[in-house]
């Protein structure tokens, strides 16, 4: 789960935190580890006020954005595609969603466009 700012690039996973996470695997279960064999990383991506971004573009609305998810992605995954592929379809939020207290106004692309510069380095 770190955060570090990082240029694009081929993410891979640092020894030392495959190292920590095995460590803490066998921690907190009785699972040895052996070997790691196989590890992974990814590049997450963060908008200034650090929500999620979903929604067509205000520009250009046959674009439709689905960013931003820094880090909740396996969390938020199953709902934001719903609320992605509803807005795709022509409608709204689906019910269940917006009872979680989860509007439009606070995906929508569009409340990024008057974001200043100095905000966004702040997120990244």
């Amino acid at each position: 789960a770190d955060a570090t700012p990082s240029e694009p690039m081929d993410a891979f996973a640092e020894d030392i935190d495959v190292a920590i996470g095995a460590e803490r695997l066998e921690r907190a279960t009785t699972i040895e580890v052996q070997r790691v064999s196989r590890s992974w990383a990814g590049l997450r991506t963060f908008v200034a006020d650090g929500s999620p971004v979903v929604g067509p573009d205000d520009e250009f609305p046959d674009f439709v954005w689905l960013v931003g998810q820094g880090g909740y992605g396996i969390k938020t995954s199953p709902a934001l595609s719903r609320v992605c592929a509803s807005l795709i379809a022509g409608g709204g939020l689906p019910d269940d969603v917006a009872r979680q207290g989860v509007s439009l106004d606070g995906l929508t692309p569009h409340r990024l466009r008057n974001v200043t510069p100095e905000a966004s380095k702040v997120a990244s």
